[in-house]
């Protein structure tokens, strides 16, 4: 279980640069909230390969309200009515194969383009409704009336202190905020990271003067107590493009393909599967999963399990084939190959998404009723 211990190198500050950033923005008047929560309540809500970043054995989450601006795509102009909006996240800290990170749980927006833009490109989750934000004196408000894709709120009021925080001495404070990676995931089960660089933040206390974590609970992860808050002014923030995220590992020993037995197009894949693979490979509805994390992926992807991490969509194909011969050997080994891995991928998430309509074009059935120990090819 990942968890950072107090002996950050450098506090604060990006230990990379990024040479062909795709995006560029600027943050200003950061408000952070942060509560500590158990760790198996991030964890499931992540994907496989994603674990909770814990310091000191504890998950953290934060509520996360600042202004965009001047935000544009690399080599174009302003994207208009986007140059300035403010946005309101709640996000928690997290480990994968590239490194720590953070994962966002919702990401609220009074415009729609972004939303649509965000989804698309990054497969964030941005959600539309009222944001605004009140600045008196040294105050600072945040306030959230989420309308799309459900109905939320939130606010955060805090007022500035001045007292700065020296980030080099206060571990949990740079553990926090000094993240330099993000993770999220596409609908079709495909994990992607994107590398994200600005200065240190200018990070100082602040006090609590109102709150309602109404998205956090809504996102999974219900806080409780008084928060951790930090305030910064702004930073200038470059970000990279998004890249698909796989394991190079497959499980291994007995596997278990989880699928979805009341989708033709996958019985039929199965069924197709179960004659080419030996008797180390058994089927089982994904209904059964008890895996939370597990269960919600299968809905658009199979599962494959065994000894080591569990394989979804490209890549649990990819461990089947293993089980069916030197041709399925062969075909690993090209599904591996990343050019043909992020096409392959692109290809699955687009047939999982579809996946009912397939089903019913080609007259296809469903497997409900299949022996789950391992399929029977007659059936």
């Amino acid at each position: 279980m990942p968890d950072h211990t107090p002996s950050t190198p450098v506090a604060g500050e990006c230990p990379f640069s990024i040479d062909r950033a795709v995006m560029s923005q600027r943050w200003s008047d950061v408000t952070f909230a942060h509560w500590p929560v158990e760790p198996d309540a991030v964890r499931a809500l992540l994907p496989a390969g994603l674990e909770p970043d814990l310091f000191n054995g504890q998950a953290w989450v934060s509520l996360v309200g600042f202004e965009m601006d001047e935000l544009r795509i690399t080599g174009f102009p302003p994207i208009p009515t986007t140059q300035c909006f403010v946005e309101f996240n709640v996000r928690t800290y997290v480990v994968g194969p590239s490194g720590p990170g953070v994962w966002f749980c919702s990401l609220d927006v009074p415009n729609w383009l972004p939303v649509l833009v965000a989804r698309a490109g990054f497969a964030l989750p941005y959600d539309k409704g009222s944001v605004a934000v009140t600045r008196r004196a040294d105050q600072i408000g945040w306030f959230v009336q989420r309308t799309w894709p459900d109905r939320s709120q939130a606010e955060l009021v805090v007022r500035r202190t001045g007292v700065m925080v020296d980030a080099t001495a206060d571990p949990l404070a740079t553990f926090l905020t000094a993240r330099w990676r993000l993770y999220a995931s596409t609908r079709g089960g495909l994990t992607l990271t994107a590398p994200v660089h600005h200065e240190p933040w200018p990070l100082e206390q602040a006090e609590l003067l109102s709150v309602d974590t109404g998205v956090a609970t809504a996102a999974g992860l219900p806080v409780v107590g008084e928060p951790i808050l930090h305030f910064a002014s702004g930073v200038n923030v470059r970000v990279g493009a998004p890249r698909p995220v796989r394991s190079t590992e497959l499980p291994t020993g007995q596997l278990t393909v989880h699928f979805d037995d009341d989708c033709g197009f996958c019985s039929s894949c199965v069924r197709l599967l179960s004659r080419v693979t030996d008797q180390s490979v058994r089927y089982e509805p994904a209904r059964l999963l008890d895996d939370p994390r597990l269960a919600r992926l299968s809905e658009v992807a199979i599962i494959v399990t065994g000894d080591g991490p569990a394989a979804a969509g490209v890549d649990g194909v990819a461990a089947v084939l293993q089980r069916s011969g030197s041709v399925g050997r062969v075909c690993v080994w090209v599904l591996r190959l990343p050019v043909i891995h992020e096409i392959a991928s692109a290809v699955y998430r687009w047939v999982a998404n579809h996946r009912q309509m397939i089903s019913r074009r080609l007259g296809l059935k469903a497997a409900c009723a299949l022996p789950i120990r391992h399929l029977d090819s007659s059936k």
